[in-house]
């Protein structure tokens, strides 16, 4: 059994359905709602420009006052693409019918989407940060009293 899936598998994934299926559904459907689906909702979120924050508000919104709530909100997510992608998972969400604890776990989960987006990106800025200088002298120790470079004699 293939546990690791790569990102272009990912892609697929019908994360709407994965949605409604992972808060109906306790077990594998709930495992892959909070792995494979959170995953794929994070590269979706990236491509439509929705970052963490947003989500992150919205699961506050959806925490507090359930479905309905955030169905009525007039923009839960700035911008076309992102607003019409996050609309898509609140009506999956909703499919699943009123209920407190299925509201709770899609905040959870949109929180956890919200938190995939934070490290991503913190992770892309660390690989595009420069790299301090190399040392002029390849082995040169700080001088314990002011930092300047003493030659280290092997």
């Amino acid at each position: 059994m293939k546990t690791v899936r790569d990102d272009s598998e990912l892609a697929g994934l019908d994360v709407a359905t994965a949605i409604t299926r992972g808060l109906l559904l306790d077990g594998d459907p709930r495992r892959a709602l909070f792995t494979e689906a959170a995953i794929a909702a994070c590269h979706e979120a990236e491509q439509a420009g929705l970052g963490a924050y947003p989500l992150g508000f919205l699961a506050r919104h959806v925490r507090a006052g359930g479905f309905t709530a955030a169905l009525d909100l007039h923009e839960p997510a700035p911008g076309r693409a992102a607003d019409a992608l996050v609309r898509g998972w609140i009506r999956a969400a909703a499919a699943s019918g009123p209920d407190v604890g299925r509201e709770l776990l899609f905040a959870r989960w949109l929180a956890q989407v919200a938190a995939l987006l934070t490290l991503r990106r913190q992770a892309g800025d660390a690989a595009e940060a420069p790299h301090p200088t190399a040392s002029p002298h390849p082995t040169a120790l700080p001088h314990p009293s002011n930092g300047s470079e003493l030659p280290c004699h092997q």
